[in-house]
């Protein structure tokens, strides 16, 4: 890092200025989820919602399923249902979630319903397959897909049907709110804020779509009508979001807020951090709208050359990191100070990723190889 004293060159400012003002750009127009519902309103009273089937795929999630029942019971309508499809388990995910009452819970009258996704089809991914077969038992014309690690508030639903009333014809999805817990869960902050920007120059209808797969919600008849996650382009793929909403028609992608629409993730090491972005990364990558790519890779150039060229430029990174990492996430000022290192990270993942497509046309995940080509 240059001297406190030292003037950086017209030339380095420049290319620093271009960099940090585009993250700014790709920070500011990101789509945030509503903060209250967009229903419709009569003398002041929120018109009650259409009812919804939420699909909640598990492999391996009874520790998440049991915290993330009781909140759906919570957050949800009597008239709602929701369907837990155990995708091969071997925790006890599908005990856990018949614990909580196969039918219609006694407590809360939410029609809860456990389906087992059964041996695998060839050509098939297993959280596509467990997708599929649970909206083979939705009874609403609304279906959420839910992973099992996201955590729901009070208006979440209801503001996202509010947005999928105004495009009925779009996926609608929604990028939880990261709450962390360890030093090593942190170490997502920079994938996070890039998730956030990956849709901010992009329009719903663009050819690139892109979708957040841990919370979409969709018109069941639209969504059988596009083929869903049967569709040959879907079934298979290695990141199922993605993959959906190119074969939509249109894409709409939310950044969650705080308590309403959150999750924990890759709770059990680094390893599984760096497995799991890894997988993310391997496609994802390549469906980013081009002029997001444009805006990310100059903003993350200007992270890394701004802190090797002067100081003043590291301040304005991360007081910029500050304001971007808490919308996203709650990852401390500490993190935005320490961001080089977060910067390597996302580094050494994305050429990590970029080899196992390149030279094994495979990523792994939760014990399955995935194929990428």
């Amino acid at each position: 890092m240059g001297e406190w004293s030292s003037t950086p060159t017209v030339l380095s400012a420049t290319i620093f200025a271009l960099g940090w003002c585009a993250g700014w750009v790709g920070f500011v127009r990101a789509r945030w989820l509503p903060a209250a519902s967009l229903l419709p309103r009569t003398d002041g009273v929120a018109t009650k919602r259409s009812p919804v089937s939420m699909v909640i795929p598990c492999r391996d999630e009874a520790n998440n399923l049991a915290e993330l029942l009781p909140n759906l019971c919570s957050v949800l309508q009597a008239d709602d249902q929701v369907i837990v499809v155990d995708d091969g388990s071997s925790d006890g995910t599908i005990n856990v979630a018949r614990s909580h009452g196969a039918g219609r819970s006694i407590a809360t009258g939410i029609n809860i319903e456990v389906v087992e996704s059964g041996a695998l089809p060839n050509g098939w991914a297993g959280k596509p397959h467990a997708c599929w077969r649970g909206v083979q038992h939705a009874v609403h014309d609304i279906v959420v897909f839910l992973d099992a690690d996201v955590r729901l508030g009070a208006d979440a639903v209801n503001a996202t049907v509010g947005v999928l009333q105004q495009h009925p014809d779009a996926l609608v999805s929604v990028m939880p709110w990261h709450r962390t817990v360890t030093r090593v869960e942190r170490l997502s902050m920079l994938f996070n804020v890039i998730s956030s920007m990956v849709a901010s120059v992009t329009t719903a209808r663009s050819r690139r779509r892109v979708a957040y797969g841990p919370f979409m919600m969709v018109d069941r008849a639209t969504y059988l009508q596009s083929g869903g996650h049967s569709h040959q382009l879907v079934r298979g793929a290695v990141v199922e979001d993605l993959a959906l909403a190119r074969v939509m028609s249109a894409a709409m992608p939310l950044v969650g807020r705080q308590h309403e629409v959150e999750y924990r993730m890759y709770t059990n090491g680094l390893g599984q951090l760096i497995e799991g972005w890894t997988k993310n990364t391997a496609i994802g990558a390549a469906t980013v709208p081009r002029w997001s790519s444009v805006f990310i890779i100059a903003w993350v150039a200007s992270l890394c050359g701004g802190v090797l060229t002067s100081p003043w430029f590291y301040v304005l990174s991360a007081l910029q990191m500050f304001v971007f990492a808490r919308r996203v996430g709650n990852f401390g000022g500490l993190s935005a100070v320490l961001y080089p290192i977060h910067a390597v990270v996302f580094v050494v993942v994305a050429l990590r990723s970029a080899a196992r497509v390149v030279l094994f046309g495979s990523v792994t995940w939760r014990g399955r190889r995935i194929n990428t080509r």
